[in-house]
């Protein structure tokens, strides 16, 4: 009775603390786009597309797009829920599937989601990897719906040290 307590106040509470030092942490930083205007021309076009980003690289992730409406395709599994409890607050819908489980159910909602006109995440890597290669999955969907793949990435470094003397 205790574990399955645990499990759940683990899915109620880690969420929020997660949802809370992504803020924290964005708002600490300074950032950049590279190579970004291709993407965001699309998006305030109206141009639905497919971001594609390294399962690696998912924390900073709800702050590069710059869209409103986003769905991404998460895992089945319990972590999945975990990040399907944390990205709601940024407005990210999730679909729950993946290759190994819940497939066919998450390419349902991903094509449901494109066709509400939503723009759909995917780790094309996904979390068993292997690590930043590709799987088939989201080129597969970028044939069923003709969305275009964008891309994306996310990278941070610690700051630069003044020299002394240096005036801000």
């Amino acid at each position: 009775m205790w574990k399955k307590l645990k499990k759940e106040m683990l899915l109620v509470i880690a969420p929020v603390i997660t949802h809370i030092m992504i803020r924290l942490i964005y708002l600490s930083m300074r950032i950049t786009y590279i190579n970004y205007d291709h993407y965001r021309h699309l998006a305030s076009s109206g141009t639905q597309s497919i971001l594609a980003f390294w399962h690696s690289r998912i924390l900073m992730m709800p702050y590069g797009y710059p869209g409103s409406v986003l769905t991404t395709l998460v895992s089945a599994h319990r972590d999945g829920e975990l990040i399907t409890r944390t990205v709601r607050p940024f407005g990210i819908l999730s679909v729950r599937g993946s290759t190994t489980r819940g497939w066919f159910k998450g390419l349902r909602g991903i094509l449901e989601a494109v066709k509400n006109g939503r723009d759909i995440a995917i780790t094309p890597d996904g979390p068993k990897g292997p690590a930043r290669r590709a799987q088939m999955g989201a080129l597969q969907i970028a044939r069923s719906t003709g969305l275009p793949i964008m891309p994306v990435s996310f990278g941070a470094s610690k700051k630069k040290p003044l020299a002394p003397g240096t005036l801000l």
